[in-house]
């Protein structure tokens, strides 16, 4: 087993390093490029698809927040690849944890507030906004 998730994280980790697609927000927070168009370096959905099946082979949250975490400072997750990457997790608290961490890394920060329905408390997603973006408060 400890083979196996060496040789895809090292697969992982080679895929994270060579592309990335790209995505065309109108968000804020971002520079404009040509044509007012907003472009975000996203993993790519192979990427994407890497990180969550390692994920399932994981039975115990610890091991895939460790997991988790590595692929997110190697990947160029946006909001909606790490809500996908969350729900892998059995407990909000870990999902809490997990999103905390990915915050620093996110290529579309301005769009945490998505990640709502990734909980199943509010008070959960109240916390992670709260630790994350400092003054959140909803409404």
């Amino acid at each position: 087993m400890k083979k196996f998730l060496f040789v895809s994280l090292l697969s992982l980790t080679t895929v994270m390093g060579v592309a990335q697609h790209h995505h065309d927000y109108r968000g804020h927070g971002e520079r404009p490029e040509r044509g007012g168009r907003h472009i975000i370096e996203c993993a790519t959905p192979e990427q994407l698809r890497m990180t969550l099946n390692v994920l399932e082979n994981q039975s115990f949250d610890d091991k895939k927040l460790e997991i988790a975490n590595l692929c997110v400072v190697l990947g160029h997750f946006c909001t909606e690849d790490l809500a996908r990457i969350a729900q892998k997790f059995s407990f909000d608290d870990n999902r809490k944890k997990f999103l905390i961490f990915a915050y620093a890394y996110c290529q579309d920060p301005q769009n945490y507030y998505y990640l709502r329905d990734v909980f199943d408390f509010d008070s959960n997603f109240d916390d992670m906004m709260k630790t994350v973006m400092p003054g959140f408060h909803r409404k």
